[in-house]
C-alpha cells in the first residue's frame, strides 16, 4: 500500500511538471525555440490564425527573444499576447514576400501564473515560417491552454 501511495504521488508530481511542456518547441541548454511553419494548405480561411501557447516557470521583469521570419504571401501579423486578458505585449507586421528577415522581441513583467500566446494571422499565404528563440530555458511551450 505504501509503494502505491509513493507511486501515485510521483505520478501526480510528474503530471504537474508536465503542465508546461515543450511540444514542438525545443529547449537547448539556456535557450528555448518555438517554430511555426505553414503552407497554403494549412487553412482555407482568409485570414487564417495559428497560435502557439507558452508559459514561464518563474516571474520575469524582462524577456528577450530573437526571431527569423520568411513568407511567400500577402501579409502576416504576429502578436504576443496575455492569453487570459488578450493584452498585446508585442506585435509586428510583414507585407508581401519576405526572405529570412531577423527581428527582436522584448517582453516585460511576465508571471509564472500566466499563459502567453504567439498569434500569427496571415492573408493569402503560400508559405510562412517563423522561428523564435528565447534567451532562457524557463520558457516552455504549452500543448493545451490553462482555461
Amino acid at each position: 500500500m505504501k509503494k502505491i501511495a509513493v507511486l501515485f504521488i510521483m505520478l501526480v508530481s510528474i503530471a504537474g511538471l508536465m503542465a508546461c511542456t515543450n511540444a514542438s518547441g525545443t529547449s537547448r541548454g539556456d535557450k528555448t525555440t518555438i517554430e511555426m511553419e505553414l503552407d497554403k494548405n494549412y487553412d482555407d480561411t482568409d485570414p487564417f490564425v495559428n497560435e502557439k501557447l507558452f508559459c514561464v516557470s518563474e516571474d520575469l521583469d524582462a524577456l528577450a527573444a530573437e526571431g527569423t521570419f520568411e513568407m511567400d504571401g500577402e501579409s502576416v501579423f504576429l502578436e504576443v499576447k496575455d492569453n487570459k486578458t488578450n493584452e498585446v505585449l508585442w506585435s509586428n507586421t510583414w507585407e508581401e514576400n519576405v526572405k529570412s528577415e531577423p527581428f527582436s522581441i522584448s517582453l516585460h513583467n511576465l508571471t509564472k501564473d500566466n499563459e502567453y500566446v504567439l498569434c500569427l494571422t496571415g492573408r493569402k499565404i503560400n508559405y510562412a515560417a517563423i522561428r523564435i528563440t528565447f534567451d532562457t530555458n524557463i520558457v516552455q511551450e504549452r500543448e493545451k491552454p490553462l482555461r
